[in-house]
């Protein structure tokens, strides 16, 4: 058997927009023996595995170094396995019938709130690289001394939009989450 057999590639429909869809379909996929192994660009890493009824649940949290293990042996010790993390994302499995780790609506209101904060900060970044570049690209043309400084300031005008609409788009989606949320 190829190494290429044992790992499959799978892409998301993005976890601000569809996270409970997301950790039924990585279930399902367990079932049939592809674990998650981590998450890849705009989807995840399977691995084969022996087929395993697992729950899937994602956490949003930002953690100093510090403050890793005992957030990953919290979950441990209410029966969820830490499967992988990207930056603020973090997936946990367990067996079905383990206590959910959100119980209450408060606690999921926390975790979207998390979310939103991250989300703003993404978007301000990127609106702020976006306003950068346009600054730079009418300097250039302004001043006239450089044509490098115009192709600069498209480039990171470029950059910024290309990222600020996914970024409003998932600021907006957890921001509507957090507010139609029941506390």
């Amino acid at each position: 058997m190829t190494n290429a057999k044992q790992t499959h590639y799978v892409g998301s429909a993005g976890l601000a927009f569809a996270e409970r869809i997301e950790m039924n379909k990585l279930s399902r996929l367990a079932a049939k023996g592809w674990l998650l192994e981590s998450f890849a660009f705009l989807g995840y890493r399977l691995r084969r595995g022996t087929p395993r009824n697992l729950v899937y649940v994602l956490d949003i949290r930002r953690l100093k170094q510090d403050e890793r293990e005992e957030y990953f042996h919290i979950f441990e010790a209410g029966g969820w396995q830490h499967v992988c993390s990207q930056g603020e994302l973090h997936i946990f499995a367990a067996e079905p019938g383990t206590e959910a780790i959100y119980t209450d609506p408060s606690t999921a209101r926390d975790k979207y709130a998390r979310a939103v904060r991250v989300g703003q900060s993404a978007t301000l970044l990127m609106a702020a690289l976006t306003l950068a570049g346009s600054g730079l690209r009418y300097a250039g043309e302004v001043w006239g001394n450089s044509t490098l400084i115009p192709y600069i300031g498209v480039g990171a005008s470029l950059v910024g939009l290309t990222l600020l609409v996914p970024s409003i788009m998932v600021y907006a989606a957890y921001w509507l989450r957090l507010r139609f949320s029941k506390a």
